[in-house]
């Protein structure tokens, strides 16, 4: 990311497009603090990697399912603020159009 000028007083906030990238990040984040089961980081990156395959629709509706599934499992993992980012991103992602 690139800035015209620095000003160290203006605490500017980043906000990342949806993107597959996004969320596998947020993945690998969990994954390093133990903050989700491995189990279910492995299904979500292959659901992931799978998603990204799909046409349009399908890809939406695969994104949804997961998303789904990851919001109503953030409240029972050991990082569930992490967890429901990721849960959020995988969200943003199934909306872009």
């Amino acid at each position: 990311m690139r800035f015209d000028y620095l000003n160290a007083q203006e605490q500017r906030k980043i906000v990342w497009p949806p993107s597959f990238a996004k969320a596998r990040a947020y993945l690998d984040q969990l994954e390093r603090a133990n903050g989700l089961a491995p189990e279910t980081i492995s299904a979500a990156r292959a659901e992931l990697a799978s998603a990204e395959q799909l046409s349009r629709q399908r890809r939406q509706q695969a994104l949804e399912r997961l998303a789904t599934r990851l919001t109503s499992g953030a409240s029972g993992a050991a990082n569930p603020a992490k967890a429901g980012l990721l849960a959020a991103a995988v969200s943003e992602l199934a909306n872009t159009r």
